[in-house]
């Protein structure tokens, strides 16, 4: 080589220019390595999310079926179909949704877990291994135990279909207010009103309107709204066979000072008054049904009604029309097909109201169950000490009304208000 070749050589080994990108191109592939591994993580990471998101919300539709009194079959299907829904690709895993749960502090027949598990495919990664990354993710959700409800509004729509107002007092111990309105106002409290209950319940909404109105609520934080509806727990009985011929009261009954009239049902135990009854004096009840068939059922000013083991059942259009001045002394039947009911009205009576007023002496042992006409209770009626239920289409208290009904331990049949639910784990 000459001396011209070799100064060229030398010079070309000195010379650094080309050093970055020699270095550059012999550490590419390593930085796209980590960084298509980056995105392959973050990926991974979406999925997970994106499975427990599906897992949360199908132990939640599972539990709502549970609630619902659906069988753990149901259940389970329900929460696999909201997998499915919410992304959860079965065909790329399994989902396992289980009654009572198997594992955690739930295992319970109240509580739905889901497990779901799923292999994510290799990208980068597959350079280290060919296997598949099993990813598995799990949630659990549970519903309250449902309570006890012993003023329930049956009305789907109807704004205040719970309706307190006046300067009423209402009292329930142990045994909750549901309307199942969807209204935004299906429960109002208005004017001076106060009311204590475990919780107040509603499908719809809740209001507080003007004046002094106020509530103590001793089981929940804050009224519960937007519930699925209660049950009708009477929707099951069926009316009395209604007698062929109409009775009327023997004399007697004419005034205040007319003497004790006992009333007895027969011996079918069913006794029929067409075109209303009008009770003005003192009045015993024997145990039995009575029918109200047509007009209103009316007691007077001055009357003293009593009665034990007494059902009266309205139709075609037969209204309660009980006077501020009146005492009322009812108690259900604790037997028979008419258990636990004092007043029921037919089903197809359609907007028809019945109107309750009664001294402080007044007491009502029982369901007063009318679900397709309204309820009112005004005046000076009391049930104090009693377990009174209502359960109207509708029903509102007002005027200067005093109710206080304690159904502890009474055998009575409650309306259910379902419990929340939630997810735990």
């Amino acid at each position: 080589m000459n001396h011209w070749g070799f100064e060229m050589f030398s010079n070309w080994l000195s010379n650094r220019r080309g050093n970055t990108t020699v270095v550059f191109a012999l550490c590419l592939p390593v930085v796209m390595g980590c960084a298509g591994l980056g995105v392959e993580v973050g990926f991974w990471q979406y999925r997970q999310r994106e499975a427990q998101t599906a897992a949360d919300l199908a132990a939640y539709a599972g539990a709502v079926s549970l609630r619902n009194h659906e069988s753990v079959a149901q259940a389970r299907e329900e929460a696999a179909a909201e997998a499915r829904l919410h992304g959860f690709e079965a065909t790329a895993g399994i989902i396992n949704a289980m009654s009572p749960p198997q594992t955690g502090n739930y295992q319970d027949n109240r509580s739905m877990e889901v497990v779901l598990t799923q292999n994510l495919p290799r990208f980068f990664s597959s350079i280290m291994s060919q296997e598949p990354l099993l990813i598995s993710v799990r949630a659990v959700a549970t519903y309250q135990e449902e309570s006890d409800a012993c003023l329930l509004a049956l009305s789907h729509d109807d704004g205040a279909a719970i309706d307190l107002f006046g300067s009423s007092n209402v009292a329930m111990i142990e045994c909750e207010i549901m309307s199942n309105s969807i209204a935004d106002d299906a429960v109002t409290l208005r004017g001076s009103t106060d009311v204590e209950t475990p919780c107040i319940n509603s499908v719809g909404g809740f209001v507080v309107g003007g004046g002094s109105a106020s509530y103590t609520l001793t089981d929940c934080r804050e009224p519960r709204t937007n519930l699925p509806r209660a049950q009708d727990p009477y929707a099951d009985v069926e009316p009395p066979t209604l007698p062929s011929s109409c009775s009327n009261i023997n004399s007697g009954g004419g005034g205040p000072n007319a003497g004790l009239v006992s009333v007895s049902a027969g011996p079918s135990g069913v006794k029929r008054f067409c075109n209303g009854l009008n009770l003005t004096g003192e009045y015993e009840f024997e145990p039995g049904v009575y029918v109200i068939d047509g007009g209103d059922f009316r007691i007077g000013a001055q009357a003293t009604v009593v009665g034990d083991g007494v059902t009266f059942y309205f139709t075609d259009g037969a209204r309660a029309r009980f006077n501020g001045g009146a005492t009322v002394q009812l108690t259900a039947p604790n037997t028979g097909d008419y258990s636990g009911l004092v007043f029921f009205g037919d089903r197809d009576d359609h907007g028809v109201d019945h109107v309750f007023n009664g001294t402080a002496d007044s007491l009502i042992t029982g369901a007063i169950y009318t679900p397709s006409s309204d309820i009112s209770f005004l005046g000076d009626f009391s049930g104090q000490e009693g377990c009174m239920q209502l359960v109207g289409y509708t029903v509102e208290i007002g005027g200067n009304a005093s109710i206080t009904t304690d159904c502890t331990g009474v055998g009575l049949t409650f309306p259910k208000i379902p419990g929340d639910v939630r997810l735990v784990e």
